[in-house]
């Protein structure tokens, strides 16, 4: 039944996008041609990374520090005082309420461990969602409880049901994904403070994603966080700047919530050779909105490709769309073998993601045109005649 709460337990192997080295190990692909442009290597569009890569000013800020055997003779600032600046003035928010951490996911952990060490022990997450959330949940002792998302409804989160789930299941920590992954759906502002409002009102805490809302900044609850306690924002920085072997994130919370978490973190939890080239990639307002534009263009476009091709595809904010296989199409994980071994074009099988039928549903990045394009030719290939 749409948004009933259920409490049994799936082990579930967390399985994500972007895994390209293990399609090259199984294709014979040498790992230095895994990343070549054409047909030579592996396009990815299980992983939703900015086509454009990094701005052209931190990549060369990164070229230029990794070269630099003095800079590399020295420990990171273990402060991040260069990349909270930069987010500090981009966010409007004080550096004081940013915690930078190894990749958004990666701070999930010392935040459920700050909330827990007080009082945590249920948490409500939206299903389907990201599958950090339960393998996380479960290293801290923290019962994971779902609420299930209708397919009718696009897997939107409804927001009225979502807020009366929290008042009746009396959860500790309260998970909310803005825009939604995978579906890439979005709640507007008004709604997310409803669920705000909700978990205030039961003295829970609020763990906001908010790891594609670059591509909807307006959106964004950051200013919110900063100035209350009870609601903790979590972004990423390498999924818009197109740099995730990196690995940076940030989460935006109240001061004394961002000393707790800076406590749980390692003493130097990033490299400074990457917080120094996100720090300029932040700078980048111009590269900002070229990513945001293009990305919206191209979302439409694929969209109709893909729905020209019979695929369900659902609304999203995000720089990814969310496919549902008709009756008589292959099923997912047989689409994107399909797909490696003919065209070398990786997808993503949803199969993991808890509360979506399996085999019916796949998720493709949206990339530039001229890789949009060839996606949409390998994929009527597969499904010609269909």
């Amino acid at each position: 039944m749409t948004g009933q709460i259920t409490s049994h337990m799936r082990a579930d192997i967390a399985v994500h996008g972007g895994d390209v080295w293990q399609v090259a190990e199984e294709l014979g692909i040498p790992a230095s041609e895994v990343a070549l442009a054409g047909t030579s290597g592996i396009l990815d569009f299980s992983a939703n990374i900015n086509p454009r890569g990094l701005p052209p000013r931190a990549k060369a800020r990164l070229a230029k520090d990794a070269a630099d055997s003095r800079l590399l003779g020295l420990y990171p600032d273990p402060s991040a005082r260069r990349l909270r600046n930069a987010l500090s003035e981009q966010l409007g928010v004080p550096a004081e309420a940013i915690a930078v951490g190894p990749g958004a996911e990666a701070l999930l952990s010392p935040i459920l461990r700050c909330v827990h060490a007080k009082w945590a022990r249920r948490a409500l997450v939206p299903v389907p969602a990201f599958s950090e959330y339960r393998r996380v949940c479960g290293q801290q002792e923290v019962e994971f409880v779902p609420f299930r998302l209708d397919r009718a409804a696009c897997f939107r989160v409804p927001v009225e049901d979502y807020c009366a789930g929290i008042e009746r299941e009396r959860c500790d920590v309260v998970f909310l994904n803005n825009p939604h992954n995978p579906s890439g759906g979005m709640l507007e502002a008004r709604e997310v403070q409803r669920v705000l409002d909700s978990t205030a009102s039961m003295g829970a805490t609020l763990i906001l994603d908010e790891a594609f809302i670059d591509y909807v900044p307006g959106a964004s609850m950051v200013r919110e966080a900063a100035g209350r306690r009870g609601l903790i924002v979590l972004r990423s920085l390498t999924k818009f700047y197109g740099c995730p072997a990196l690995r940076v994130g940030y989460a935006v919370a109240h001061r004394e919530t961002v000393r707790r978490v800076v406590e749980a973190l390692p003493a130097w939890p990033v490299t400074q050779l990457a917080m120094d080239a996100l720090a300029d990639a932040v700078g980048d307002r111009e590269y900002g909105e070229a990513s945001v534009r293009e990305n919206a263009a191209e979302r439409e476009r694929l969209a109709e490709w893909l729905h020209g091709l019979g695929l369900v595809v659902f609304p999203s904010a995000a720089n990814f769309l969310l496919l549902e296989l008709a009756a008589g199409m292959p099923a997912a994980s047989e689409l994107r073998s399909r797909l490696i071994r003919k065209h070398r074009i990786l997808i993503r099988n949803c199969d993991s993601y808890e509360g979506l039928e399996a085999g019916r549903y796949v998720r493709v990045a949206v990339r530039s045109e001229e890789e949009n394009g060839r996606l949409v030719r390998a994929m009527g290939e597969e499904l010609k005649g269909l």
